[in-house]
């Protein structure tokens, strides 16, 4: 009998990738063996060393293209990222395939496809992107992070559907206490602390809201702490302005949050982008949170995924538009001013987490292999 082996595939942006790594650690948790298949250029997200030597394989998966004139170069680079991928598939002896979105997931499933191999998809938005639309059918199972998510397909495919959650890092869900968590950003002091997180790339609208809260409501910062992700093209720009208006207590920045747990751990409320990985390990955290939906995220899958949220009563929805300090400042320190609502919130949230959905999937994705 061969030995059980899994080949996981995504990239482009972190919310393909550690989702991902999630299943990674649950699938070798199990003693079953599994690979990690993404873009040459996902190598600048630091988290994938936490994948055993030889378990991170790269490619050359080419995004996709409108524009006729790249189109023969897009074809040419999808070829071989085919080939690539078929030689993995076949080196390594998957059983399975398993697509968490972006283009780079792309050119692997259709490996699959050819190699016979089963192919999964995991979804992590309400609107289901385009690799999970075009390979839907095709797939053993489609796991979904939200049950809204089978409005947008037809019957035959919905009942595909299994709404299991959007896989967590077991580093992100370590237990940590809220001193220690602070203590590692010089913030015991603080009353209260607030977590400013844009995503892997940051988020220009969020870091003006930061900037203009701290300049228009100095008195309500001064035992408020903050924990800052400006992402790399904004940090220097923003830590240079904080502590040029002398009013830089009390604030802690970074590029991107390595210790993402102990910011969770520190903080009282998330003001975040609304993409479906930081939504559920806010959840997973207890974490009451402000939302403010990327206005051009693809198919407006940001705002989709707020509404869930909001309509839970786990997060409050800000539009981009109104994501300004002299409009948003005053309901997000009603909020922090309210322990009794915070709390609420935050009961919420758990009961939207779904912590388990890493074990879940590879349960499921085991058990279908099983019966082969």
């Amino acid at each position: 009998m061969k030995p059980e082996c899994v080949l996981i595939t995504g990239g482009g942006t972190g919310g393909h990738l550690s989702p991902g790594i999630a299943l990674y650690e649950e699938f070798t948790a199990k003693n079953i063996q599994a690979y990690m298949l993404a873009g040459k250029r996902d190598a600048r997200f630091t988290y994938l060393k936490e994948l055993g030597e030889g378990h991170l394989l790269l490619y050359g998966a080419p995004s996709f293209t409108k524009n006729p004139l790249k189109l023969p170069f897009f074809l040419l680079a999808f070829g071989f990222a085919v080939m690539r991928a078929m030689r993995i598939i076949r080196k390594t002896g998957a059983q399975a395939v398993v697509g968490m979105g972006g283009y780079v997931s792309g050119p692997a499933l259709i490996a699959a496809r050819f190699k016979g191999v089963p192919i999964y998809l995991c979804e992590q938005n309400t609107v289901p992107g385009r690799v999970t639309s075009f390979f839907a059918k095709k797939a053993a199972r489609v796991f979904t992070t939200f049950e809204a998510t089978a409005n947008y397909f037809k019957k035959d495919v919905a009942q595909k559907l299994l709404p299991a959650g959007n896989p967590i890092r077991k580093k992100i869900l370590a237990q940590v206490d809220r001193d220690t968590a602070r203590r590692h950003f010089n913030l015991r002091h603080c009353k209260r602390v607030v977590l400013a997180i844009g995503g892997s790339q940051g988020a220009l609208r969020i870091n003006e809201l930061m900037l203009g809260l701290k300049r228009q409501f100095p008195r309500d910062f001064q035992e408020t702490g903050i924990i800052w992700s400006t992402g790399d093209l904004s940090f220097r720009k923003y830590k240079d302005q904080v502590h040029a208006s002398n009013n830089a207590g009390s604030v802690y920045m970074s590029p991107f949050i390595e210790e993402v747990t102990l910011a969770y751990r520190a903080s009282d409320l998330a003001i975040s982008r609304a993409g479906s990985g930081v939504m559920m390990e806010i959840a997973a955290m207890g974490l009451p949170s402000v939302l403010i939906p990327f206005p051009f995220a693809a198919q407006d899958h940001q705002d989709k995924n707020a509404d869930v949220f909001a309509e839970a009563g786990a997060s409050l929805k800000i539009s981009n538009s109104d994501a300004a300090p002299e409009k948003a400042g005053p309901a997000i320190l009603e909020l922090l001013n309210n322990p009794s609502r915070l709390q609420r919130m935050a009961a919420r949230a758990l009961e939207v987490a779904k912590p388990d959905a890493a074990a879940d999937i590879v349960k499921t994705i085991m058990s279908d292999i099983a019966q082969r």
